[in-house]
């Protein structure tokens, strides 16, 4: 077996384990939507999902980027041979929570002395409620990207999948039935939160060998070193959270939280998307980083090009299924939550374009992040004027709608500078194929559903079967006219004729 067959058999086998959590854990993110929509409201859930997300964004800033940037530095340290890798974890692990609980104290601060008028009641008493969780959050990504280093993937399945929601679900179903309706999904937020970090730490403790505690001693150059790699690479992910929460803020600031529940919900429903391309990262992000190391951005582009297929494939049926079920899902989930379908079906789109084109940051992140970050803050600007113009005019149907269109430039803009800087080029032809599908199977379930007359409300088994179909076959007949595979290839573990 070759070099960089072996790489991405190693990748696939994580992204299996992940998937498989992903699963897992959206079946407990439905419940715990299901709790939100029915027990709480579209009201209280508007105010925790504009809480959390500005939790969210903050927690890409407190965790200084470690989740990223950790891989290489502990594969310095470990070659070198002059850091324990416990101890390194430790070092940035001290930085990440200075960092998160100044942040948190800060927004708890705003939150205090903001005029009443800017945000409603609701909001503000759940921002102040969840804002010390920031460190929570950063803690765990950081502790999850040092098992991932070993290439041990069940610890993150564990935390993310089982324990964090599942935690959340029952403190929050607790917490209602105690009487604390105000506050019962901030409960929740702690409760998983807590849970998961205190397993993710075990889990790097385990896959490092131990932490070394007692002998600890902070290092200077080592957290020196996580300073400087968060510069550039917190902003990037600053904006890219911003990115993907802007019209969030934005529903909140013009429609207010009821609306703002319905779009929250309706975001949320789409995250099987999003989780397609994270069952990846979490081998793929350290493989891009030695294949850029040993074969170069050429190589790596083309490497990053049978992921990016292999992904589409993958989450296109999900959007075919919401187009099928799409309705009656929303509707399920909370009573009248159904006006959020049009959102649902652009944001599903959205969803797609941004997870499956998105590899090519990661070439950015690793050679010059100031690319990625002009990209993003272009996004942002094309994101808040369409939804300027879209949300007073379709509501949380304008919201999705400007979301699709910033994915889409942005998208385009990445393959330009992709091409234009790095000289990876990928042609559109090895991805047209399963959108093709994709649309005939989208247009077969409408189609369906259309003949067999049901309220959109209701579920339409033979739409969502039948649009499956469609797009299976589609992908048959081209790889069988092709000759293609789906398969990850071009990922290095050692150089050239090593």
């Amino acid at each position: 077996m070759s070099d960089k067959d072996a790489a991405g058999r190693a990748i696939l086998r994580g992204a299996r384990a992940t998937a498989f959590g992903f699963v897992i854990r959206f079946g407990a993110r439905l419940l715990f939507l299901f709790v939100a929509g029915r027990l709480f409201g579209a009201t209280i859930f508007g105010a925790y999902v504009l809480a959390a997300a500005i939790v969210e964004l903050a927690v890409s800033v407190g965790a200084l980027s470690t989740k990223k940037t950790l891989f290489p530095m502990l594969d310095n340290h470990a070659e070198a041979g002059d850091r324990a890798p416990g101890h390194v974890v430790a070092d940035a692990a001290l930085l990440v929570t200075l960092a998160s609980l100044v942040l948190a104290a800060s927004i708890m601060v705003v939150v205090v002395l903001l005029p009443t008028e800017w945000l409603p009641p609701t909001t503000e008493t759940t921002l102040f409620l969840l804002a010390p969780m920031i460190a929570g959050q950063a803690l765990l990504d950081l502790f999850l990207a040092a098992a991932r280093w070993k290439q041990t993937v069940r610890y993150e399945v564990v935390s993310r999948s089982l324990i964090e929601p599942y935690a959340a679900t029952l403190g929050s179903i607790a917490a209602w039935a105690a009487g604390l309706q105000a506050t019962g999904l901030v409960i929740g937020y702690w409760c998983g939160t807590l849970a998961a970090l205190a397993y993710a730490a075990y889990g790097a403790r385990r896959s490092l060998g131990g932490l070394g505690l007692a002998h600890y001693r902070p290092n200077q150059s080592v957290m020196k070193a996580v300073l400087a790699a968060a510069g550039s690479n917190s902003a990037v992910d600053l904006l890219n959270a911003l990115y993907s929460r802007i019209d969030l803020y934005m529903v909140g600031l013009l429609l207010g939280e009821g609306p703002t529940g319905i779009y929250g919900m309706a975001r949320q429903v789409t995250t099987p998307i999003r989780q397609v391309r994270q069952s990846f990262d979490g081998l793929l992000i350290p493989a891009v980083a030695r294949t850029l190391a040993l074969r170069g951005s050429r190589e790596t582009g083309e490497a990053l090009a049978s992921a990016t297929r292999l992904i589409l494939v993958i989450q296109l049926p999900i959007l075919i299924g919401l187009v099928a079920v799409g309705a009656p899902l929303m509707e399920a989930l909370g009573r009248g939550f159904s006006v959020g379908y049009w959102a649902l079906l652009a944001l599903a789109g959205a969803e797609v374009i941004q997870a499956a084109f998105s590899m090519g940051d990661l070439i950015f992140v690793y050679l010059k992040p100031r690319v990625g970050l002009r990209i993003t803050l272009a996004g942002i600007a094309l994101g808040i004027l369409v939804a300027a113009l879209l949300i007073p005019q379709l509501g949380i149907s304008g919201a999705g709608l400007a979301v699709l269109i910033a994915y889409t430039f942005r998208a385009w803009l990445r393959v330009r500078q992709l091409g234009s800087q790095f000289d990876v080029h990928v042609p559109a032809a090895r991805h047209a194929w399963p959108l093709v599908a994709a649309a005939l199977g989208c247009a077969t379930a409408i189609a369906i559903h259309r003949l067999t007359g049901l309220s959109p409300r209701r579920f339409d088994g033979f739409a969502l079967i039948g649009g499956l179909a469609v797009y299976a076959g589609g992908i048959a007949v081209w790889m069988r006219v092709r000759g293609e595979r789906l398969s990850l290839s071009g990922f290095a573990t050692h150089p050239s004729g090593a």
